[in-house]
């Protein structure tokens, strides 16, 4: 692995992410612009290999206009590529992407979406598939529920689905649950773990050791104590969390007003006050989970360690320590001091809650991955924000008898009648009704044939005419086979919301923009990243993307 060509990213997810995104082997259906977005980005990332399947031809006798859609839809195949009825879109495709990563193998396939999960199957027995990426339009409704399927039985296959029609687009991921426990700390969080509230002796030792000779100290020692041993001294003299009373006793400290860690300590006064170590209601729900109380053999093992966690509440009344301290003015003897003080306690509390996770595991016969001390300070550092992650499939968003309260047929319903979600509702029911449009015909809506005759005039019919007659039989399809099953009725509001959505999706025809694809493209990439390196929080719902509004939705 060059850890000079992934540098940037290195910073982001560190050797063990990359590591896992180098081991990465990813199968894509349909050689789209959403999925040759996400097959760049991934190929640029450093996984190890990506084969393509697509059944079309570069050029085709019976398809003059095949070349022209190619290159305006497709970035990835040359202007200048020589092209003949055998050429397929997917070698040409895999050809101009291999170019952007000499690391990473690409080959393909000609096949059709029918043999998608014989394809899958095939294709990790012989090598390996770790990550599958499904263009919707493509492979359809049908055959992704049966590959999502597949992914869920495996196990360990990450499914990634996009799909776009002109301004409008959508991406949905599929995964066994999981747990998230790295980088998973909200952007823009700047709390620190101090427990200056509450120290622990070895803290309160050092604080005594930093600031019980303060006046003997010369002017460049006095400078140099850090502000984490001045708030702490600060907060015991007053005996009081009381915000004035401390203000008062660190001014009374200082000699001056060019001292910076003086300055540092009075922009941190809320450590002295604030409870770093308290207990959460989001974890507390986590560590009473059923799952964490009711632990059997086939556990997964963060739920051990949650109940690790439990006992550990229990004990000793507060989270165990995260670790680390932010930078301030000290003396490099000083930091470091303290930055071993506090990484020798949050070790100590992780194995704690180590030594507790595998006594549980041993108890109840636990026959998953091994428990490490490892993944005890991972989970206890970041045990503020870990996630246990579920999705919806599929098949459960597309069944109407799905649960009154809680299933996808609510969801929809709830969806459509909040003014926020009204289009991307209907957007989700669009791509739903054109699969049952295209039907057994093959045809998809505003894909006009080679002459279509008005049936009033015998003249032949205008563009704008023949695109209000599909959407209208778009909208008899999204009526009977997406609405009515799921007890959706459209009042007068809705109904031309519905009439406008369907007017735009039908007038592009089955084309992708390469912009929209584009952007769907590095969604779908940047989720599959994250499933990959278990790193940072997944998206769990199906996103929706409208291009007319410039918006995006989650939906179910």
């Amino acid at each position: 692995m060059s850890t000079e060509r992934y540098d940037r990213q290195l910073r982001l997810w560190g050797p063990e992410g990359q590591r896992r995104v180098s081991e990465c082997r990813v199968l894509a259906f349909g050689a789209t612009p959403s999925t040759c977005e996400a097959l760049k980005n991934l190929i640029l990332g450093g996984i190890k290999s990506f084969h393509l399947v697509d059944d079309a031809l570069l050029a085709s006798p019976s398809r003059p206009d095949a070349r022209a859609r190619c290159l305006s839809e497709l970035f990835e195949i040359e202007i200048d590529a020589e092209m003949d009825s055998t050429s397929t879109v997917a070698e040409a495709c895999v050809k101009g992407l291999a170019r952007l990563n000499p690391d990473v193998g690409g080959t393909w396939t000609k096949s059709s979406a029918r043999g998608s999960v014989n394809i899958a199957e095939s294709l990790t027995q012989s090598e390996g598939v770790d990550v599958v990426l499904v263009d919707g339009w493509w492979v359809g409704d049908e055959y992704i529920q049966e590959l999502e399927a597949w992914a869920l039985k495996r196990g360990d296959v990450v499914l990634a689905t996009t799909r776009a029609c002109g301004l409008f687009a959508e991406c949905k991921t599929s995964a066994n649950a999981r747990w998230v426990m790295e980088n998973v700390t909200p952007e823009g969080s700047v709390t620190k773990d101090l427990r200056l509230m509450n120290p622990w002796s070895e803290l309160q030792a050092y604080v005594e050791m930093k600031t019980s000779d303060l006046d003997r100290l010369d002017a460049a020692a006095f400078k140099h104590v850090p502000f984490v041993a001045l708030l702490a001294s600060a907060a015991a003299q007053c005996g009081t969390s009381d915000r004035r009373a401390v203000k008062d006793a660190l001014t009374s400290m200082r000699r001056g007003l060019d001292e910076e860690n003086f300055d540092e300590a009075f922009a941190n006064m809320r450590y002295a006050w604030t409870d770093t170590g308290a207990v959460t209601p989001e974890i507390e729900a986590l560590t009473r989970d059923r799952r964490a109380i009711e632990l059997t053999a086939e556990s997964d093992k963060g739920w051990f360690l949650a109940a690790g966690l439990r006992e550990f509440i229990s004990s000793e009344g507060c989270l165990p320590l995260e670790g680390s301290i932010p930078d301030m003015i000290s003396t490099t003897e000083s930091y470091v001091e303290l930055q071993r003080l506090y990484a020798d306690k949050a070790n100590r509390d992780a194995c704690v809650v180590w030594q507790s996770a595998i006594k549980r595991a041993a108890r109840v016969g636990y026959i998953g991955d091994l428990i490490t001390e490892q993944d005890a300070k991972t989970f206890c550092k970041h045990c503020r924000h870990v996630r246990f992650m579920t999705w919806r499939t599929m098949a459960d968003e597309l069944d109407p008898s799905t649960s009154v309260t809680s299933g996808a047929a609510t969801l929809l319903k709830d969806a459509i009648s909040d003014p926020s979600k009204t289009v991307s509702a209907f957007i989700f029911a669009a791509f739903r009704a054109a699969s049952a449009f295209r039907g057994p015909g093959g045809r998809d809506p505003g894909v006009e044939p080679e002459s279509v005759i008005d049936s009033e005039t015998g003249l032949p019919m205008s563009q704008d005419a023949f695109v209000s007659r599909d959407a209208e039989v778009l909208h008899d399809h999204m009526t009977r086979d997406v609405l009515q099953p799921r007890g959706i009725k459209l009042d007068q509001s809705t109904a031309k919301i519905a009439d406008d959505v369907l007017y735009e999706y039908t007038r592009y025809g089955n084309g992708q923009l390469n912009a929209v694809g584009s952007i769907i493209g590095g969604i779908a990439s940047q989720e599959i990243i994250k499933l990959v390196t278990r790193q940072y929080i997944p998206m769990t719902q199906r996103l929706i993307y409208d291009g007319v509004h410039s918006t995006t939705t989650l939906l179910f």
